[in-house]
């Protein structure tokens, strides 16, 4: 009976600890800190702060008062030849301006204009928008996905199983 306890309360904290915790996402300001992204946990805070900073670029950023829910974006200007939204910036493009960050999904980031007009008709953007934790950055290909953590954790609990059992 102990095992199966403690084989219940091991199998909740695996699922509950995702849904205790809120969003994280990349986070960065231009292309040169964008080399190595920090990590934000997702806030009215921060996102107001994403957008405060959007507004610089964007003038039709709306003011969001709060919001329960979020995501992660990563926004990137470029110059060079338009590529596809799924395919990543190639040797011939050079990044102008970078952004990584948590914002509120009413933002609508990738359907911002640009202010300027001269950076409108010369940037391209490679927009993407994304609900789980940090799916903002595509760094090296060697990381871990979010996707190989949950077979791990799936395979120590069958263990913990078979060895309890």
């Amino acid at each position: 009976m102990l095992k199966k306890f403690v084989f219940a309360v091991v199998l909740v904290a695996f699922i509950g600890v995702k849904f205790a915790s809120s969003l994280t996402c990349y986070s960065c300001i231009d292309a040169t800190s964008c080399r190595k992204p920090t990590i934000q946990t997702c806030t009215n805070a921060t996102a107001n702060a994403s957008s405060l900073w959007l507004s610089t670029y964007h003038n039709d950023v709306p003011e969001v008062a709060g919001s329960q829910s979020f995501m992660c974006t990563n926004l990137t200007y470029y110059t060079g030849p338009q590529i596809p939204p799924t395919a990543s910036i190639g040797p011939n493009n050079t990044v102008t301006s970078q952004f990584l960050g948590c914002v509120h999904p009413d933002i609508r980031i990738c359907a911002r204009t640009l202010t300027d007009p001269v950076a409108r008709a010369t940037w391209n953007s490679h927009c993407g928008v994304c609900y789980t934790d940090n799916c903002n950055y595509y760094g090296p290909a060697g990381t871990f996905s979010s996707s190989a953590y949950t077979i791990i954790a799936s395979i120590a609990v069958l263990l913990l199983a078979k060895v309890l059992s």
